[in-house]
C-alpha cells in the first residue's frame, strides 16, 4: 500500500511543481518575447484556466496520500523531514488558495472589462506567488528525496 500512496503523492507533485516550473521558466518568458500584452494576458489567463483544475487534483492527491502515509503507515515513526515537508505543503496550499481566489479571479474580471493594466498587475502578483511556491516545492522535493534528518 505504501508504494501506491507514494506513487499518487509523486504524481501530484510532478503535476503541480512541474507545471509551475514550465509556466514560470518557459511559457511566460517566451510569451513576453513574442506577444504584446493584449495577446499575452489572455494567453496566460487561459493557460491558468487549464492548469489550475489540475493543481486542485494534485493538491488532493498530495494531501490524501501524504496523510495516508503519515497517519496510516508512519505514525509516530515519521522523521522530522516528514513534518517539515508537511508544513511546507500546507504553506504552498495556502499560497495557491490566495492566488486562485484573489489575483487570478481579479485578473479574469479585469480582462473581461478590458482593463489590461489592472489584469497585468494581477498577473504580476500571480507570477511572484507562483515563484515562491515553485521554490518551496523544489525545496520540499529535495528534502523528500534526501531525507536529511
Amino acid at each position: 500500500m505504501l508504494s501506491a500512496y507514494i506513487t499518487l503523492h509523486l504524481l501530484g507533485v510532478i503535476v503541480w511543481v512541474g507545471g509551475m516550473f514550465f509556466a514560470h521558466m518557459a511559457l511566460r518568458p517566451a510569451a513576453v518575447e513574442v506577444l504584446e500584452p493584449p495577446q499575452r494576458l489572455p494567453l496566460m489567463k487561459r493557460t491558468l484556466d487549464r492548469f489550475f483544475p489540475w493543481v486542485w487534483v494534485a493538491i488532493g492527491l498530495i494531501l490524501l496520500s501524504g496523510y495516508a502515509i503519515l497517519i496510516g503507515i508512519l505514525g509516530a515513526k515519521a522523521g522530522v523531514y516528514v513534518h517539515i515537508m508537511h508544513s511546507i505543503a500546507l504553506i504552498m496550499v495556502a499560497l495557491f488558495c490566495y492566488i486562485y481566489f484573489l489575483p487570478y479571479k481579479q485578473m479574469g474580471r479585469h480582462l473581461q472589462g478590458g482593463d489590461l493594466p489592472a489584469a497585468g498587475a494581477q498577473l504580476l502578483i500571480i507570477r511572484r506567488m507562483i515563484g515562491i511556491n515553485l521554490v518551496l516545492g523544489l525545496v520540499t522535493t529535495v528534502i523528500g528525496a534526501a531525507k536529511p534528518f
